[in-house]
This record gives structure tokens, C-alpha cells and sequence, in this order.
């Protein structure tokens, strides 16, 4: 009996350790790849290509996430089409291990927030003026084929006039942002797109991380918002531009170094520092003045 104990106690543990092979698994590299035209979120991520097996770059930054641990690397491959996703860095599991940071390398790649008009998403006012009602209020931008159109803003705090707003032009009127086509121009059926997803990347209780060589841009509110308690933070290569409220954000007691970076073209602020925020800027442009908040 007690042999037919120990040989059932040996499949258990044979099937166990079967299992955790078949299973996918993190990078054991500390280097999980990124690939959103070819990969899988079925792969491990320790390979930038599909070579056989589990071994092949993962689709999404959010499955990188699952994956990783302190310390380790995620390369996003770059195929001149943007990541549309958003996601947070929380904790020490998002942290740098020793020496080593916890990294995030964009390669040139574009990280955006921003979503398509419907055809039916505009409404045909008069002169040559169209609607469009974003569902979430507070912060409004508004693309072409990718690219910030003009807003017009009156030079007072009066309410906009519909009449003014020039051609190729925007303004938030009533909740909604109305645009005034150019000519030959019929917006329903050209690319344009909304400032959608909120934060492209937010931080918040993390030490020792590393964001290069990657642009977050037209997201509602910020491009990147280091919320609190974060320290040893470094932004380098990093460009922020587009997005509904601000750039960057550095908040509560954050600490941020942004190095041969861009800030600008943001709606509101290109860099917004709050409470006992630092940022320290190295040859890095700004297109506005930062502003400071209480």
C-alpha cells in the first residue's frame, strides 16, 4: 500500500513538473520582446522573432507586463505603427533590481492614445461646420492622418462663435468639438481621430526605471504621468507631443530626469510639475514654459 502511495505521490509530481514546461514563461533573459504586427500573447517574449515552440515575441506592452520582474528589459520592435494601448508601472515588481533598471526601450516606436472618428460620428451643422461629441468630457485634441490640427480659442473667456473659427480648424463649443472644413474637404470620410485613452504610461511607487527612445502622444489627459512616491526616474529619447492636458506630469514626491528629450505641442502644458514634484531637464525641448502647481 504504502508503494502504491509513493508511485501515485511520483505521477503527481512527473505531471507537475510537465505542465510547467508546456506552460508559457517569462523571459529568463530578464528581456521580454514586443512585436504588435507579428507577435502573440501566447509567446514567452524571449525571442524577437517566432523561431518554434513558445519562443516569439508577445503582441502588447500589457503582456510584456505580466511577464516581467525587477530588473528586466522590454524592447518594443518598431514597425512604424503605433501601439495603441496604455498601461502603469506600479510597485516594486516594476522596479530596478541592483544595478539594473527596470527598462522600457521603444526603438523610435510610437505609443498612442488616440481613436478614429466614425463615419457617423459627425454631424453636419452649417458653413461648412461639423460636429463631433467625444464621450468622455474635460480634455479634448483632434488629429489628422495622426498629426494635432489648430484650435481656436477666442482671446477672452467668451464662448466661442461658431462664425470665427477658421477653416482646417477646431474649438470645443458646448461640450462638443465642432471643425470647419477646408475646401473639397468632407471630414466623414478623411482619417481623423480623438485624444481617447487617458494616460499613455503612469508611475506611481516605482524606483530605478528606465524610459527610452519612444514617443507618447494623443492621449486625453498626459502623455506620461509619474504619479507619486517615485524616485530615480530617467526619460531619455522620450517624446511627448499631442496629448489632451499635458506631456509630462511629475506629481506628489516623484523625481524624473528627462534627457535629449521633446515636450511640446501638448493642448494645455508640455511639462506640469505639482506638490513636491522635480523634474530636471538635459537638453531637452520645451515648448512652454513649465508650470508649476501648488
Amino acid at each position: 500500500m504504502r508503494n502504491a502511495h509513493r508511485f501515485v505521490e511520483f505521477q503527481t509530481g512527473l505531471l507537475c513538473i510537465l505542465i510547467l514546461f508546456c506552460l508559457p514563461r517569462p523571459a529568463e533573459s530578464g528581456v521580454i520582446y514586443v512585436d504588435n504586427r507579428v507577435g502573440n500573447n501566447a509567446l514567452n517574449g524571449i525571442s524577437p522573432k517566432i523561431v518554434s515552440g513558445q519562443n516569439g515575441p508577445v503582441k502588447t506592452i500589457k503582456r510584456a507586463l505580466e511577464y516581467a520582474r525587477p530588473g528586466d528589459k522590454i524592447i518594443l520592435i518598431n514597425n512604424d505603427v503605433p501601439y495603441h494601448e496604455s498601461f502603469t508601472l506600479s510597485g516594486k515588481r516594476f522596479s530596478g533590481l541592483g544595478q539594473e533598471k527596470f527598462t522600457i526601450l521603444g526603438n523610435g516606436a510610437t505609443i498612442s492614445g488616440a481613436i478614429p472618428v466614425p463615419q457617423d460620428g459627425w454631424k453636419p451643422l452649417k458653413d461648412g461646420l461639423w460636429k463631433v461629441t467625444p464621450f468622455r468630457k474635460g480634455y479634448f485634441n483632434l488629429y489628422l492622418d495622426g498629426k494635432t490640427l489648430p484650435e481656436f480659442r477666442p482671446e477672452t473667456d467668451e464662448e466661442v462663435k461658431l462664425a470665427d473659427i477658421p477653416a482646417g480648424s477646431w474649438a470645443v463649443h458646448k461640450g462638443a468639438i465642432v471643425y470647419r472644413e477646408l475646401k473639397n474637404q468632407l471630414p466623414p470620410q478623411e482619417a481623423f481621430s480623438l485624444a481617447g485613452m487617458s494616460v499613455g504610461l503612469s508611475m506611481i511607487d516605482v524606483e530605478g526605471v528606465q524610459i527610452s527612445d519612444v514617443t507618447f502622444e494623443n492621449f486625453r489627459i498626459d502623455g506620461i504621468n509619474v504619479h507619486d512616491r517615485c524616485k530615480d526616474i530617467v526619460l531619455e529619447k522620450v517624446t511627448c507631443t499631442g496629448n489632451g492636458r499635458c506631456g509630462l506630469a511629475v506629481n506628489g514626491t516623484s523625481q524624473v530626469e528627462v534627457i535629449d528629450s521633446k515636450l511640446s505641442d501638448n493642448r494645455i502644458e508640455d511639462l506640469l510639475i505639482t506638490e513636491q514634484g522635480v523634474a530636471n531637464l538635459k537638453q531637452t525641448t520645451l515648448g512652454k514654459k513649465a508650470a508649476l502647481a501648488p
